[in-house]
């Protein structure tokens, strides 16, 4: 996200200037929670607004895991940080990155292989990057990987060796980010000599099953559960919807050429309004099973009710009932670069130039997020 975006971030609930330096006036917004690319409420707002603000509170890193974090920390063992490149501002999560902090870590910016082909791999990771040094993270190595397709899936193993100190290593991730397959792959690439056996036990202190995997005699990878994201659609909406929203396969992306005022129905769970702008090309990065479907404005949300109520969209959701179940959020862009805007679990538009206006909406509980693209 550029300067000029952060000197302009408002709260979509009042619009008034969001702020870090008084709590006592209007649009505060605590300072570390400011610098998240998912924020669009003043603290007011986000405690009036939100019909369910004790499960957005819930703690996405429980106190089992803070246990494990510690013992981590006092073995000195190295932890793999596997990240959904595709739903990356999802698996990414400040809450998680913060329990990490300190640690020896390789982040996987895994399922490479869900975005287009003609993605190039050395911006995406420069991207990865640039979100890592925000938020402090002491990253050893950024590996771009896709376990489906044993895609660096060597480099990974090559780098554990080279910064496990001969100890213990630990992956950790979000759920939906691969982590397990990803062992999996590492697995069958790798030349396993030692008599110990795989085993899945509750953790020492805590009531997490966690998969310990010895790869030699005194070396083990401990595959811990995957951290369920509260303001995720992936942790929020019913299996069967997740299930149509989670691309199995490469995405083939979709292009709309927009006029202002026009507006495309994500399913019948997002939508997303292009408010006032040149005539401008939007790309659509979702699951193949995700209907689009473009209207006007002025009959958007008519269209959205009307296919929710006759089942005429895929997926439909228990969240969304109708349009009044959305959260609008609105931004203006002040550069002539390409944005990305995104749907924590869902997926993401791309789009470039100054001078757009551009609304979306998401199930209450669920969050956004806009920076400069990442492919």
């Amino acid at each position: 996200m550029t300067e000029n975006l952060k000197k302009i971030k408002k709260c979509y609930g009042c619009g008034v200037v969001l702020q870090s330096e008084n709590e006592e006036e209007i649009g505060y917004v605590p300072s570390n929670v400011l610098k998240r690319d998912d924020v669009f409420l003043c603290q007011r707002c986000f405690k009036t607004h939100h019909y369910s603000a004790d499960k957005l509170h819930s703690p996405v890193v429980t106190l089992d895991f803070m246990n494990l974090i510690k013992d981590i920390k006092a073995k000195n063992a190295l932890v793999v940080y596997v990240v959904d490149v595709f739903n990356f501002e999802s698996s990414f999560n400040p809450e998680i990155n913060t329990a990490l902090s300190g640690l020896d870590i390789i982040l996987v910016a895994n399922k490479f292989d869900l975005l287009p082909k003609s993605t190039n791999e050395a911006k995406l990771k420069d991207y990865v990057a640039t979100k890592v040094e925000r938020e402090g993270l002491n990253v050893k190595k950024i590996i771009v990987a896709s376990s489906t397709r044993n895609y660096n899936i060597d480099e990974v193993l090559e780098e554990m060796a080279n910064f496990r100190k001969k100890g213990d290593v630990y992956f950790i991730g979000a759920v939906s980010s691969g982590k397990s397959s990803l062992i999996k792959t590492l697995l069958r690439n790798f030349k396993n000599e030692t008599s110990r056996y795989i085993t899945t036990s509750i953790y020492p202190n805590t009531t997490l099953a966690v998969q310990q995997i010895p790869i030699s005699e005194t070396t083990t990878i401990y595959d811990t559960p995957g951290i369920a994201i509260n303001n995720s659609l992936l942790g929020l909406a019913e299996k069967e919807v997740v299930k149509v929203i989670v691309p199995r396969k490469e995405i083939k992306p979709r292009t709309y050429q927009l006029l202002a005022k026009q507006s495309i129905l994500i399913g019948g769970i997002a939508r997303f309004d292009y408010v006032d702008g040149p005539f401008t090309g939007f790309t659509f990065y979702f699951a193949e099973g995700i209907k689009l479907t473009r209207t006007h404005i002025k009959l958007a949300d008519r269209t959205f009710n009307n296919m929710i109520a006759h089942q005429k969209t895929r997926p439909i959701s228990y969240l969304v009932t109708s349009v009044q179940d959305l959260d609008a959020f609105e931004f203006t862009t002040y550069e002539n670069k390409k944005y990305d805007v995104s749907w924590n679990g869902l997926g993401f538009v791309s789009f470039k130039g100054s001078g757009r206006v551009v609304r979306i909406y998401a199930p209450r509980g669920v969050a956004i997020s806009y920076n400069e693209s990442k492919i």
